[in-house]
């Protein structure tokens, strides 16, 4: 996978599909959390095999109530088969698909009012861009206000638009700082502890004595610092809002004066200057967690979803983790958001749809999830809990999975809750790429500004 550029999607995709097949060949008693092993050639799960659409309810065959469940690959029958075992009157019919064919089927088949799935996984940035198409169901009456206050906030607060939930919870997310103990050893640097916070202009200057450039041809063959992520507004968000700045305006189309505020500016040229610097790769040729993963970088910005890997991988060096950096005149602030569930307004089995909604993002479904549907980090705060609790998790490198968990729950910083969303993303990811390679820092961000207020303008017509 050299030479590709990862998006967080893949990354997630990846992780959940690690710490999926984990769960089922580690089935613990309810309420422990299982490891995540690496996938094997014997635990990996099957390749996905779409369901072929239909535009008629298909009668369940049993004589049970049928829920369609239009899902990511990484969903496993595994958990299938829990929701079934939990609620004998119903059958779970699953459609898998990978991630750019599940989005593309959900602009084709809405577009067109297809009732061919009941329930379908939401990537929580796009609730407000489907709700803008009243392409969800509103789920208020679904849950109890007890269960809306077990999920994460800013999960519940991603999930409503105009006052109304319209998609549920079931994943969140979160990062850390990963650091290579070899290299910070050598250069003679103390070692951060699991639940320090270290602030950024702390990490880059312990970062600056761990890049080798042994020829002098201004490329390292040791890097010192980056972000996993190294142009995707998920992961960057998090610089300007440690400055206090916002994602985008309270009417959620608003950029001018936010996304090209002195807080942005400030955040994005030091973001600049890392790479200025030669503290990170300028380029992708290799992702940044592969040149970590080979010892090639001391520090990275990274989600925990790579500690699996690391932890099975046998690395050629000591590794260790602490919490998401801040800047020193700023305050704590993590990325966070993953996947929701939604209901097809076009269903003809809302009720049904609701019912599994309502089981897969509270109590023993939420877990179930977790456990056997996709290994993500849940969204629910009493699910979330069980990492603090769980003895496989007292010591490393298992124990910093506790930490991330922990730090899903606090300082949480969502992405722009805004209908244009995806234009946001997009125009975003290029400014990011522009300004790493020396663009002028406020210039970039008010061309980003012009560009995103032309897509913005066919969300407010």
């Amino acid at each position: 996978m050299l030479g590709k550029k990862f998006s967080r999607r893949n990354f997630l995709r990846m992780a959940a599909v690690t710490a999926a097949s984990a769960s089922m060949a580690a089935c613990a008693p309810a309420a422990t959390p299982a490891a995540a092993p690496a996938a094997t050639a014997t635990n990996a799960p099957a390749a996905a095999q779409p369901v072929a659409p239909t535009d008629t309810v298909a009668p369940a065959q049993t004589g049970k109530k049928q829920v369609r469940y239009l899902t990511l690959d990484w969903t496993t029958d595994g958990f299938k088969q829990q929701f079934e075992a939990d609620n004998p009157g119903y059958e779970l019919v699953l459609e898998k698909l990978p991630f750019n064919d599940l989005f593309s089927q959900i602009q084709i088949r809405m577009g067109a009012k297809s009732d061919s799935f009941d329930v379908f996984s939401v990537d929580v940035p796009v609730t407000y861009g489907y709700g803008a198409r009243n392409w969800l169901v509103p789920l208020d009456d679904v849950f109890t206000s007890e269960e809306k206050a077990d999920w994460v906030e800013s999960s519940l607060n991603a999930g409503t638009y105009k006052g109304k939930l319209i998609s549920a919870p079931v994943s969140t997310s979160t990062q850390l700082l990963f650091y290579n103990k070899n290299l910070l050893k050598a250069a003679g640097i103390d070692f951060p502890k699991t639940d320090d916070r270290l602030t950024y202009e702390q990490v880059v200057e312990m970062a600056k004595k761990t890049v080798k450039d042994e020829n002098g041809d201004g490329t390292p063959e040791i890097y010192g610092f980056t972000w996993e992520q190294t142009v995707r507004i998920y992961q960057l968000g998090q610089l300007p809002a440690s400055l206090g700045g916002k994602m985008i305006g309270d009417d959620g189309f608003t950029v001018d004066g936010v996304i090209n505020s002195p807080e942005w500016i400030k955040a994005f040229t030091f973001y600049q200057q890392t790479f200025t610097d030669n503290l990170g790769p300028k380029g992708d040729v290799v992702p940044a967690s592969d040149l970590f993963k080979a010892g090639k970088m001391g520090f990275i910005v990274a989600g925990p979803w790579n500690i699996p890997g690391l932890a099975n991988g046998n690395p050629p060096f000591e590794w260790g983790v602490s919490r998401t950096p801040y800047f020193q005149d700023g305050k704590p602030a993590t990325p966070t958001g993953s996947w929701h569930l939604g209901v097809n307004p076009n269903s003809k089995n809302q009720d049904a749809a609701k019912f599994f909604v309502h089981y897969n993002s509270t109590g023993k479904g939420a877990e179930a999830w977790w456990r056997k549907g996709s290994g993500d980090f849940p969204a629910e705060k009493s699910v979330l809990k069980l990492f603090a609790t769980d003895p496989q998790f007292d010591k490393e490198p298992l124990s910093f999975m506790r930490t991330a968990a922990n730090e899903a729950t606090i300082n949480p910083v969502p992405r722009a809750l805004t209908p244009g969303y995806l234009e946001y993303e997009q125009i975003l990811q290029t400014t990011f790429q522009d300004i790493r390679t020396g663009t002028d820092v406020k210039t970039a961000l008010d061309a980003a500004v012009a560009r995103i207020n032309t897509e913005m303008a066919k969300y407010q017509r």
